[in-house]
């Protein structure tokens, strides 16, 4: 089965996810709610990224990936592609 960008397969989704998502409610225009351990490991891996700092993006992926879930991996992905 073949997804498009932003689509998450079914089973990578909480079950009240919706399908297509982003973990968001269908319509919802807000930001998903994040963990503030959560957001600040992110803004740590997007810093680290910006500077080119390997060895910490490292550590702090392997940090995240520890507590995270698919709409904290889509916010980093989505931080990450944001223009500087």
């Amino acid at each position: 089965m073949a997804f498009t960008e932003g689509d998450v397969p079914a089973d990578a989704r909480p079950a009240d996810t919706p399908a297509g998502g982003s973990g968001e409610p269908a319509g919802s225009a807000e930001a998903p709610v994040v963990d503030g351990r959560v957001r600040k490991t992110i803004d740590r891996i997007v810093h680290a990224v910006r500077n080119g700092e390997d060895k910490e993006i490292d550590t702090l992926l392997a940090d995240l990936a520890a507590v995270a879930g698919t709409t904290d991996l889509l916010n980093l992905r989505e931080r990450l592609y944001r223009p500087l």
